[in-house]
């Protein structure tokens, strides 16, 4: 059959397809489109962060800015939270307590380590309006590995291990349904 003997909507169907997809393509593909979370109905809140306080023992020096710096990226990609200062709808305050490298497997030919855990426990205490106490308290831990003899180095364990972490602690500033309704100690 001819192109001219189709009905005009089965003649229309791809290039209208092909340009719908070309649009979204281009519409999605931006320099600056980034997925949040943001299905909860509710508005953007003003969030402040200290420096994170390092409580680890025995002391592990410089964690505490890494963490920061880690939390502060996450809020700019976070469509839940606007960092700034003065005055805010959620201040947050987080204590690094615990920081472990274990190993989980030694090659038994040299007895280095090929696979090292590396577990991270803060604890984070939002306060603000929002909360029905007024403020929410828990402690958080994440864990990852690395593995060295696969070429996996430190800093890229270090690197998620601060990731999770932050996405975690943002998820206690979000999280006002389940913030305790009775006084927290």
């Amino acid at each position: 059959m001819p192109a001219t003997d189709r009905p005009l909507a089965r003649r229309w169907r791809l290039p209208f397809a092909a340009g719908a997809l070309l649009w979204l393509g281009m519409m999605l593909g931006g320099c600056a489109y980034t997925w949040s979370a943001s299905l909860d109905g509710n508005e953007t809140r003003n969030l402040s962060l200290d420096t994170v306080e390092n409580r680890t023992f025995p002391h592990r020096p410089g964690m505490e800015y890494e963490l920061t710096r880690r939390l502060k990226d996450e809020i700019a990609t976070d469509r839940r939270f606007r960092l700034t200062e003065g005055a805010t709808d959620v201040k947050l305050k987080v204590s690094l307590v615990r920081v472990t490298e274990p190993n989980l497997v030694e090659d038994f030919r040299t007895g280095e380590p090929a696979e090292i855990l590396l577990r991270a426990t803060a604890v984070v205490e939002a306060t603000g309006d929002a909360f029905p106490t007024g403020r929410s308290k828990r402690t958080i831990t994440v864990s990852t590995s690395y593995t060295p003899g696969l070429g996996d180095s430190r800093r890229a364990g270090l690197d998620r291990l601060w990731r999770d972490l932050s996405r975690e602690i943002l998820d206690v500033a979000a999280d006002i349904e389940w913030a305790p309704r009775s006084p927290v100690e």
